[in-house]
């Protein structure tokens, strides 16, 4: 079962924020759903929930401000 989070985040920090999720091996996949506002998506196994939540609390110390959007 799949989980799917949208977060926006500064539209420069994507790409690092992207390499940095991808580092973590079959823990989530982040699309760009609009590039112009920041919005990304996060699809994700459930039982990755805690990890993923983790990496996004982790993002503060690169500078990587986030919110979560529905």
């Amino acid at each position: 079962m799949e989980k799917t989070k949208r977060f926006i985040i500064r539209r420069e920090m994507i790409g690092f924020f992207k390499s940095i999720l991808e580092s973590y091996e079959d823990v989530g996949i982040l699309s760009v759903v609009d590039g112009d506002t920041g919005l990304v998506e996060i699809i994700y196994p459930v039982f990755f929930e805690e990890d993923i939540m983790g990496i996004m609390k982790d993002m503060a110390n690169y500078g990587i401000d986030y919110r979560e959007v529905d």
